[in-house]
């Protein structure tokens, strides 16, 4: 986990907690930058794509950690413009958070497909999914779903060296 960041009063369902802010880059850019670890991409289906990188500029909000059952959700807001390519990022409850509680939001699974391999999650959910035990179950299925469709079974193997 990292830094985390706790509500200090209660904040009741669909309120407004705080805005993701940073500096504004391309996906280009952002893809060679050594540290990623306060990128929010900005999803867009159509054009060029762009990141908020917290890394240096930012607020409370980069600070925020993952949760599987998360009390925020991120919304991308539109204030001044239409611009699909630059919303911006606004947190919202998902739920009463009470004082003293750990902020989190569901960092997606294209987070985990990438950083999983380097660490696992330690949100302490029952519905965790990107635990260390959750990933060692989803292999095993993929192990068994193979074995059943015929393929080797190479969760355990070595490749022979050439």
């Amino acid at each position: 986990m990292g830094w985390g960041v706790r509500s200090l009063q209660d904040i009741p369902l669909g309120t407004f907690v705080c805005e993701y802010v940073g500096e504004l880059i391309s996906d280009s850019e952002a893809d060679v930058r050594e540290e990623d670890s306060y990128l929010f991409d900005l999803d867009n289906k159509d054009g060029e794509v762009y990141c908020i990188d917290a890394r240096f500029y930012g607020n409370v909000s980069r600070f925020i950690n993952h949760h599987c059952e998360p009390n925020l959700v991120p919304v991308r807001v539109f204030m001044s413009h239409q611009d699909l390519r630059f919303p911006r990022i606004a947190f919202f409850s998902t739920r009463l958070i009470e004082a003293g509680e750990q902020l989190g939001f569901d960092y997606g699974e294209r987070f985990w497909d990438i950083k999983g391999k380097l660490f696992s999650c330690r949100c302490g959910s029952p519905k965790c999914r990107h635990s260390s035990t959750a990933l060692a179950q989803r292999q095993a299925s993929a192990t068994q779903e193979g074995q059943e469709n015929g393929l080797p079974d190479t969760s355990s193997s070595t490749a022979d060296p050439l």
